[in-house]
C-alpha cells in the first residue's frame, strides 16, 4: 500500500509539473505583479510553461525510451539522464526567452531562468552523483516563495506549510522506492532551495 502510495506522489510531484504548480500558484495570489495580468492571459502564460516545461520534454524523453536511449521513463540510471537533462535545460530556456518577451513582471521569467539554471547544476552533479530531481524540484519551488515572502514582504504562510508538506511526502515516496538514499533527497531539496532564494532575495 505506501509503495503505490510512494509512486502516486512521485508521479503527481513528478519535477517536469514543478513550474506549472509554481505558476498556478503565482497567478492565485493577490499581489501587483499578478493582478496587472488579466485571467486570459494568465491562462496563455501558463499553457506556455506547461508545453514548454511538461509536454515537449516528456516528448521527447518518450522518443528516447522507445529508441531504447534510456532503459526506464523513470531515469532511474544516472548515465540515462545526462541526455534528457540537456533536452529539458533547452527547452525550459526556450520557455525564459517566451516569456521574456511578454509585457509582464520579471518575477515570472526569473522563475523559469532558475529553474533552467537548477537543472544545469543537477545535470553537473549527475556526472558524478545522483542527486534527487524530485527534491530538487520542491526546493526550487520552496526557494521561490521564500524568496519573495522575504523580499515583497508577502504573507504566505500557508503556501509555504504546502509546500513544505509537499516535500515531506516526496522525500518519503523517493525513499519508500528506493529511488535515492536520504542523502541524495537531502542534497536535491537544499540544493533547490538555496539556488532560488539566492535568486529571488537578489531580483
Amino acid at each position: 500500500m505506501e509503495s503505490k502510495l510512494a509512486k502516486i506522489i512521485s508521479i503527481i510531484f513528478q519535477p517536469l509539473l514543478m513550474p506549472t504548480y509554481g505558476f498556478i500558484v503565482l497567478f492565485n495570489i493577490n499581489v501587483y505583479f499578478t493582478m496587472m495580468i488579466p485571467w486570459s492571459a494568465r491562462w496563455i502564460i501558463l499553457a506556455i510553461v506547461f508545453v514548454s516545461t511538461f509536454v515537449l520534454p516528456l516528448f521527447f524523453i518518450l522518443i528516447l525510451y522507445h529508441r531504447g536511449v534510456v532503459g526506464s521513463l523513470h531515469l532511474e540510471k544516472r548515465k540515462e539522464r545526462i541526455l534528457p537533462l540537456i533536452i529539458t535545460v533547452v527547452f525550459y530556456y526556450m520557455c525564459y526567452y517566451l516569456l521574456k518577451r511578454l509585457q509582464i513582471s520579471p518575477i515570472f521569467y526569473y522563475f523559469l531562468i532558475g529553474t533552467t539554471f537548477t537543472l544545469v547544476i543537477s545535470l553537473i552533479i549527475n556526472f558524478f552523483w545522483k542527486i534527487s530531481m524530485h527534491m530538487m524540484a520542491a526546493g526550487g519551488l520552496l526557494g521561490v516563495f521564500l524568496g519573495l515572502s522575504f523580499v515583497l514582504m508577502i504573507n504566505i504562510p500557508f503556501i509555504l506549510m504546502g509546500i513544505i508538506l509537499s516535500a515531506g511526502l516526496i522525500g518519503f515516496a523517493r525513499l519508500k522506492l528506493r529511488a535515492h538514499t536520504p542523502g541524495q533527497v537531502y542534497a536535491g531539496f537544499l540544493t533547490g532551495a538555496l539556488i532560488m532564494f539566492i535568486l529571488f532575495i537578489f531580483i
